[in-house]
């Protein structure tokens, strides 16, 4: 009721959504939405959907678990956000381990079927997703057009997901170079020429890297298509098309 109450006062009736990774306590996924909104300048109000991280990098196995568990608790609050705060569209960003619940959300609620006066989901962005490729590939042709529009950012200088590569053994879906996804309904944005020396291990660059908010404003805010947005280009030809940063 308040959410509902506070959409009714917002410059636009939208709602941004944000899913953390690994690795990330409750506060610090507080303040990097918080951040996001401020960045994105999304004029419209912001949830969280704060899953049950350690915190603590030694302890990936447990948040793998706890991603797990909380795959169906983010489907229902994912429902929740579209069906009964008033809202006219939904915007999700997930960050790293966070795709995995979102792409499973994605696979089980059919947007077409909710009830009228629903929210749309318009724009799905899968920053960094620390899921494994062949999966999410698999997964995308279960939900294409269930959304607006999906993004996907990858970068092959992720030392994070080349950490999660090799204690897999497959690659991740956020990286890129020779292994990046490039799959039907979603727009695949490489992230690699973006300046990331100041980002620590860059697992974050979607958060931090000027050029990649304001790619990402472009989205939310405006629903720009790759072919409109000024700072990528197009690589490639379909259907192995996807775009890269001029600079």
């Amino acid at each position: 009721a308040g959410l509902r109450s506070a959409l009714a006062t917002a410059d636009d009736r939208d709602l941004l959504l944000f899913l953390h990774g690994y690795n990330v306590t409750f506060a610090d996924a507080a303040r990097r939405a918080a951040q996001l909104a401020v960045d994105l300048k999304f004029r419209g109000r912001t949830l969280l959907f704060s899953w049950a991280s350690a915190g603590d990098p030694r302890l990936y196995a447990v948040d793998e678990a706890s991603i797990d568990w909380s795959e169906r608790h983010f489907r229902d609050f994912l429902q929740m956000a579209l069906t009964e705060t008033g809202a006219s569209r939904l915007h999700v960003v997930a960050h790293s381990m966070g795709n995995r619940a979102l792409v499973r959300a994605l696979e089980y609620i059919d947007t077409e079927a909710l009830p009228e006066g629903a929210a749309s989901l318009c724009q799905v962005i899968f920053a960094a997703p620390d899921i494994d490729a062949a999966r999410f590939q698999d997964l995308a042709a279960l939900f294409r057009g269930r959304a607006d529009r999906c993004t996907l950012y990858a970068s092959s200088g992720d030392v994070a997901l080349k950490a999660s590569k090799l204690v897999h053994g497959y690659a991740r879906a956020g990286e890129a170079g020779d292994t990046i996804v490039v799959v039907d309904g979603v727009d695949t944005i490489d992230a690699s020429r973006v300046d990331t020396s100041l980002i620590g291990l860059r697992h974050s660059y979607f958060g931090s890297a000027r050029s990649i908010l304001s790619d990402m404003a472009a989205l939310v805010n405006d629903r720009k298509a790759p072919s409109m947005r000024f700072d990528i280009k197009a690589v490639g030809a379909p259907p192995r098309q996807y775009w890269t940063y001029r600079t």
